[in-house]
């Protein structure tokens, strides 16, 4: 399935054209443990084993499909056109989203952003990273926008050049077709009011998807075949290129949390209870990753930093929501060892990369909303302490500890403070910048709602 977000997606280019312009490279942790997409209740329908001997690839397709649409229960759709490629086909289909224009003012702003929290290297062209992470995982993808597939194969060989790995890969893109005939994935994903939301809906669609591709796997395939694949899949993952690891948590989000936050839905209702999560998404990754507060419709709390927060002479670049799943991988990359505990007290957040006309610097205000004071508090110690114990980071100055500090870091200066009121819930606003002095201007902007609005309480 193809999107491309027009907002700035932190690592979403690749998500959202991968998991939504789908790679369904078989995970080994995913095929060796099936049963953390299968609910205990749901139990894979059985169905006969396919046999390609003799089969055209379009019939061979064909049967794929009528197996997909039993275990998933949905009614066939319309026929779409399928259009088989070799490797360098996939690469060069998918080198043609990379180079459109708006995906590279998103990769630009993206590379902007990693760059001042430091996941990525400074000298480092995210471009090219995503080019190679592209060009060595996608087998397959479903166009909703043209409603199109693209098979990695051979149509004029027969069904027997589709391997295991070939047909699960299409099993999984054809739970996509299924999902956008009956749901309209293109309106979905228009629902989405930032990153975090977007990549909430990307964890339910693939979450769907491959939860039915190893319904289907376990049906259809014997144990020879399965750890014939598994042995291939391994085999991938020794090939797969070096990436960050902030990318390579992000690009697998929507695949592993999202398979099992499906999997919760299953007890509850078996698919008729995932169509229901398809007309009422989740509004954040933290209802991912939490799935009671997706039941409990425990929201983001909606937070604005204005965009004339830094006064004259410096622009907006980009704004969206970071969300829990960004903050936790973020402290995860730099080493945190309390990273999902820290994250987990996560209310809502909003940052903002602005940019200095007459400079040509950049700088990032974000500001974080967290449940309670001692999820504030943990969050802040979590981050100073894991920038604590690495080199690349050393603390700036005395400031107030656990309330006020600064801090040198590989994307220059961040000053990061916590706020607290009875008027809202517990705040931390953060600045990265070229200098101390204008990492503490972006911490103020981040800090404006409580200068401006509310009786300021300095934390214990």
């Amino acid at each position: 399935m193809r999107t491309v977000n027009s907002s700035l997606t932190f690592g979403l280019t690749l998500v959202l054209l991968l998991a939504v312009a789908c790679s369904s490279a078989p995970d080994p942790e995913m095929v060796a443990t099936p049963t953390s997409t299968i609910s205990p209740t749901q139990e894979p329908i059985p169905t006969a084993v396919i046999e390609p001997a003799e089969l055209t690839v379009e019939d061979f397709l064909a049967e794929i499909e009528r197996g997909i649409e039993e275990l998933r229960g949905i009614d066939t759709p319309p026929a779409v056109e399928h259009n088989f490629v070799d490797q360098d086909g996939m690469r060069a289909r998918l080198a043609e989203e990379l180079n459109d224009p708006e995906t590279l003012e998103q990769i630009a702003h993206e590379s902007t952003l990693f760059k001042l929290l430091g996941v990525i290297r400074q000298d480092a062209d995210l471009g090219a990273i995503y080019d190679s992470l592209f060009g060595s995982q996608v087998l397959g993808l479903y166009d909703p926008e043209k409603e199109e597939f693209f098979v990695l194969g051979d149509d004029q060989s027969g069904a027997e050049s589709l391997d295991v790995e070939a047909q699960l890969t299409y099993a999984h893109e054809y739970v996509h077709r299924l999902q956008d005939a009956k749901f309209d994935l293109e309106v979905i994903k228009e629902l989405a009011s930032g990153d975090d939301m977007a990549l909430a809906i990307s964890a339910l669609v693939e979450g769907d998807a491959t939860s039915v591709q190893t319904q289907y796997m376990l049906a259809n395939y014997d144990f020879a075949q399965l750890s014939e694949l598994l042995e291939s899949a391994l085999a991938s993952q020794d090939e797969l290129p070096e990436s960050p690891y902030f990318l390579q948590q992000t690009l697998e989000f929507a695949y592993t949390e999202g398979a099992a936050f499906i999997s919760i839905i299953l007890q509850l209702g078996k698919f008729a209870a995932v169509d229901a999560v398809f007309i009422d998404p989740p509004k954040s990754t933290e209802q991912i990753i939490h799935p009671e507060k997706y039941f409990d419709k425990e929201d983001p709390i909606e937070i604005v930093i204005p965009d004339y927060a830094m006064g004259g002479g410096w622009s907006v670049q980009a704004e969206n929501v970071f969300g829990e799943f960004f903050l936790r991988t973020w402290l995860e990359a730099l080493g945190s060892e309390n990273a999902t505990a820290a994250a987990a007290g996560w209310g809502g957040d909003t940052y903002v990369v602005y940019e200095n006309a007459s400079s040509g610097e950049t700088g990032l205000a974000v500001t974080i909303a967290w449940d309670t004071s001692d999820d504030s508090t943990e969050f802040f110690k979590a981050l100073t302490g894991a920038m604590g114990t690495d080199d690349n980071y050393s603390a700036v100055g005395d400031g107030i500890p656990g309330v006020l500090e600064s801090w040198k870091t590989p994307g220059g200066y961040m000053v990061i403070s916590r706020w607290a009121s009875d008027d809202v819930t517990d705040r931390i606003a953060i600045g990265i910048g070229s200098s101390v002095g204008v990492a503490q201007k972006l911490q103020s902007a981040g800090a404006h709602e409580f200068m401006t609005t509310v009786e300021i309480t300095i934390p214990d």
